[in-house]
C-alpha cells in the first residue's frame, strides 16, 4: 500500500490555483513527494478560525496563507492596522501542527503603509512556533519580475498577478518547503582558485591573486552559513604556505583561515580529501555540499563521492551574485541553538580526539574529560532540537521513529508519557542536546519507543545513564520492567550492539523488543575498565534521506536552478515546456486548421500544457477550468488583439467553435473592444495607485 503524500495546503485572499502548477513543477524537479491542495476561494479567515478546516486539519506537510492587504482593506483602507491584527490573532489562535508560511503581497508598487503592516505581522508572529512570514516583494525582486499586477486577470478571476509574478511566488513557496524537508546540509567544502578568489595561487602567485567583489560576496555568503551552524572546509590544490599567506592579508579576505574547521591543501584528489575530512569530523558524505568552479573537479567528486551534493560555481564573476541568490542549499528557514554552536563543537571534538589519543585507557580519558550529563523534561525551548535529533540520528537510534515538532509538543504535554532530553558537557565545551528518551506505560511495563543518542557522544557512558533514567522512572511508577523497541535499519548496528550488551531480546519478536527489570535498569552504570567497552567512533554519517526525496543527482538539479532558473520569466518558460500528453477522450484527433484555429490551439496548449490540442477537443475534457479561461482571455487579447467575454469562452468549448465565432465577429467591434479594455486597465491601475498611495 502506497503511503499518502504530505499535503501542502494553500489558503488566501485571492485565487491561488495557478500557484499549484508552479509548486508541482518544483516538486517534480527536486523529487519531492507532495500533494498541493487549494482551499475554497475567499475563505482565508474561515480556514484559520474553523477547527475542522482543511488548513487546520493538515497533519503531514505544510500550510501556506497567501494574502494581499489590498484584499483585506478594499472597502476601507483606514482599517489596515485592525485587519493586520485580526490576521495575527487568527494565526496565533491555534497550535500549528505543520509549518505555516504566511506570504504577504506583493503590491503593484512600493507602499510604505503595506511595508509597515508586513513588519507588524512579522513581529506579532515572531514567537509563534512553526510560523514563518515572507514578503512577496522579496520574491518579485529576487526573481526580477517587471510587471507584477495583471488588472484584467484580477478583474475576471481575482488572479492579481502576472505569470512571472505567480512563478516567483510559487517558487518561494517551493523553496521554503524544500529547505524544511531535504536532508540537512552540515558542511560546505569549498574550492579556492577562481572560487573564493580570482586567480590560481600556484600559477599566478599570492600577490597576483585578487578577491574581487563577486568572490567577496560568495565569501560573505559562506560566512553567513558558518554563523548559522554549517561547517566550512577548504579544499585547494596548492601549497599550504602559499594559501596561508593569502589569508594572512586580512583586508583582502572576508573569510579568515580560522573560519575553516578543516582544510586539505595539497595535490591529492579532492574526493579523497573530502572523505578524510568527513572521517575527521565524524560527518557523513551526504551532509556535505562541494562548491568548485572547475567542471572536471565536480565530475571527479560526483564519480567518487556520489553522496556529496556537488554544485559547480560559475567561472564568470558577473554571474556569481545571481548564483548566490539562487543556490537553494543556502536557505535555512529554521536554526536551532545547537546549530549555532556547531562550528565550535567540531573544534571541541578535535581537542577531545587529541585527549583520547594520548590517554592510556578509556577510564583515564573519561576521568580527564570531566563529563557532566543532564537528563531533563522537554519544554518549548527544547522541542526544535529534539525533533531535529529524531530526523537526523541514524546509527544510535533504536526504533528509527522520526518526529516533527508538533508530535514532540504533544508528547511534552502528555502527563502520562515520559519524554526526556539528554544534554552533555565536559572540560572542552557543551555538546548541547545529544539524546532523546520517550516512553509510555503498558500494563506493568515501561515501553521505550524513542531511544537515540548522537554518535559524537557515544562511548562515554551516556547511553547507560539514559537506561538508568528510564529504570528510575519505571520504579517510581511501580512498574516491574522496561522494554525498548528496536527496528533494524541499514545503519543502526551500534544501537543494536548496545541493547544486546545490557538488555535481553525477547523470543519470538525478531529481536524487536529488549527487556530488563526496572530495578536492574535503574542501577545500571558504565564500566570503563571493561575490556569490551570501546569508544564507538562510528560516524553518524549520512543524515536520513527525507521520505519526500528520490534518488536523483540533487546537486545537478540545484546547480541548474542557480545557473538557469533565476527569474520569473525563466520559470514560466520552463513550466511551459513541461507538457502532458493529450488524454484519451474517446474520439479521434482532428488537427486544427491553419490560421485562427491553430493560433487558438497554441494558446490552449500553453495554458493547459497539453500536447497536442485537437480542433474538436472540449476545453473541460482537457482539464480546463475557469481559472484557465482567465489566462486564455488574456493571451487572446495580448497576441491576437481579440477581446471576448469570459462567458463567450465558456460557451464555445472547442478550438473550432471558438475560431468560427471569432471569424463571424466584425473586426471593427473586436478592435474597439480591445481598445476599451485597454482604457479600463489603465483606469483600474490609476485608481489602485490613488487608493493605496502608491507611486505612479
Amino acid at each position: 500500500m502506497t503511503a499518502e503524500k504530505p499535503i501542502l495546503t494553500l489558503s488566501g485572499t485571492y485565487t491561488l490555483d495557478l500557484l499549484v502548477d508552479v509548486v508541482d513543477f518544483w516538486a517534480d524537479r527536486l523529487g519531492l513527494s507532495l500533494a498541493v491542495r487549494v482551499t475554497p476561494y475567499g475563505q482565508m479567515f474561515q480556514q484559520l478560525l474553523d477547527p475542522t478546516s482543511a488548513l487546520r486539519r493538515n497533519a503531514a506537510g505544510a500550510n501556506v496563507v497567501a494574502l494581499r492587504f489590498e484584499d483585506l482593506v478594499a472597502a476601507a483602507p483606514a482599517t489596515l492596522d485592525a485587519r493586520v491584527g485580526e490576521v495575527a490573532d487568527a494565526l496565533k489562535g491555534f497550535r500549528h501542527e505543520v509549518p505555516c508560511l504566511v506570504l504577504v503581497g506583493p503590491s503593484a508598487a512600493k507602499n510604505p503603509a503595506f511595508e509597515r503592516a508586513t513588519q507588524t505581522l512579522r513581529d506579532r508572529l515572531a514567537d509563534v512556533p512553526n510560523v514563518f512570514v515572507e514578503a512577496g516583494e522579496r520574491a518579485t525582486t529576487l526573481y526580477r519580475v517587471g510587471e507584477i499586477v495583471d488588472p484584467v486577470a484580477d478583474r475576471f478571476g481575482h488572479v492579481p498577478y502576472t505569470p512571472p509574478a505567480i512563478a516567483a511566488l510559487g517558487t518561494v513557496i517551493a523553496r521554503w518547503y524544500s529547505a524544511l524537508v531535504r536532508a540537512p546540509v552540515k558542511a560546505f567544502a569549498v574550492d579556492g582558485d577562481n572560487t573564493l578568489w580570482s586567480g590560481v595561487v600556484a600559477e599566478d602567485g599570492v600577490d597576483a591573486v585578487r578577491v574581487d567583489e563577486p568572490r567577496a560576496r560568495l565569501q560573505r555568503a559562506l560566512a553567513a552559513q558558518s554563523s548559522g551552524g554549517r561547517v566550512l572546509c577548504l579544499l585547494s590544490k596548492n601549497e599550504e604556505p602559499d594559501v596561508r599567506a593569502l589569508f594572512s592579508r586580512a583586508e583582502r579576505m572576508p573569510l579568515a583561515w580560522s573560519d575553516f574547521v578543516a582544510r586539505r591543501i595539497d595535490w591529492s584528489p579532492k574526493s579523497s580529501n573530502l572523505k578524510s575530512i568527513a572521517a575527521e569530523l565524524d560527518l557523513g558524505a551526504s551532509g556535505f555540499v562541494f562548491l568548485d568552479d572547475n567542471p572536471v573537479e565536480c565530475a571527479e567528486m560526483r564519480a567518487h563521492c556520489p553522496d556529496v551534493t556537488t554544485v559547480r560555481v560559475p567561472d564568470d564573476a558577473s554571474k556569481l551574485a545571481t548564483f548566490i541568490d539562487h543556490l537553494w542549499l543556502f536557505d535555512q528557514p529554521r536554526v536551532t541553538q545547537e546549530d549555532l554552536k556547531r562550528t565550535q563543537m567540531y573544534r571541541d571534538n578535535a581537542l577531545r580526539a587529541e585527549l583520547r589519543e594520548n590517554a592510556p585507557t578509556l577510564e583515564d580519558f573519561l576521568k580527564n574529560l570531566a563529563l557532566v550529563v543532564d537528563i531533563g523534561k522537554v519544554g518549548d525551548a527544547e522541542v526544535p532540537r529534539v525533533a531535529q535529533l529524531t530526523q537526523r540520528t541514524n546509527q544510535f537510534n533504536a526504533s528509527l521513529i522520526r518526529c516533527d515538532e508538533a508530535e514532540i509538543r504533544r508528547n511534552a504535554g502528555d502527563p502520562n508519557a515520559l519524554l526526556r532530553f539528554v544534554r552533555a558537557r565536559d572540560r572542552f565545551g557543551d555538546y548541547g542536546i545529544v539524546g532523546v528518551i520517550r516512553a509510555h506505560r503498558s500494563d506493568a511495563r515501561l515501553v521505550v519507543d524513542l531511544f537515540m543518542l548522537s554518535c559524537r557522544a557515544l562511548g562515554r557512558g551516556i547511553e547507560h545513564r539514559m537506561i538508568a533514567a528510564a529504570g528510575e522512572h519505571a520504579v517510581a511508577q511501580g512498574l516491574a520492567e522496561i522494554e525498548l523497541q528496536f527496528r533494524q535499519g541499514d545503519r543502526n548496528g551500534p544501537a543494536k550492539r548496545f541493547l544486546e550488551s545490557v538488555l535481553k531480546p525477547q523470543p519470538g519478536t525478531g529481536n524487536s523488543r529488549y527487556r530488563l527489570s526496572a530495578a536492574t535498569a535503574a542501577s545500571l552504570v558504565f564500566d570503563a575498565t571493561d575490556a569490551s567497552a570501546a569508544l564507538d567512533d562510528a560516524e553518524d554519517s549520512t543524515p536520513v534521506k527525507p521520505p519526500t526525496a528520490t534518488d536523483i543527482d540533487i546537486g545537478s538539479r540545484y546547480e541548474e536552478i542557480a545557473h538557469a532558473l533565476t527569474s520569473g520569466a525563466d520559470i514560466v518558460r520552463a513550466i511551459a515546456h513541461r507538457m502532458r500528453a493529450r488524454p484519451d477522450l474517446g474520439s479521434g484527433f482532428v488537427a486544427p486548421a491553419n490560421g485562427l484555429e491553430r493560433d487558438i490551439a497554441a494558446i490552449w496548449r500553453e495554458v493547459l500544457r497539453i500536447e497536442p490540442i485537437g480542433a474538436h477537443d472540449r476545453f473541460q475534457d482537457l482539464g480546463g477550468k475557469s481559472i484557465h479561461l482567465v489566462r486564455v482571455h488574456g493571451l487572446l487579447l495580448e497576441r491576437l488583439r481579440v477581446d471576448v467575454d469570459i462567458t463567450t469562452l465558456f460557451q464555445h468549448t472547442t478550438v473550432h467553435l471558438l475560431a468560427r465565432h471569432l471569424e463571424d465577429k466584425p473586426a471593427s467591434a473586436a478592435t474597439a473592444a480591445a481598445q476599451a479594455r485597454g482604457a479600463k486597465m489603465r483606469e483600474a491601475r490609476m485608481k489602485s495607485q490613488q487608493r493605496y498611495g502608491v507611486a505612479k
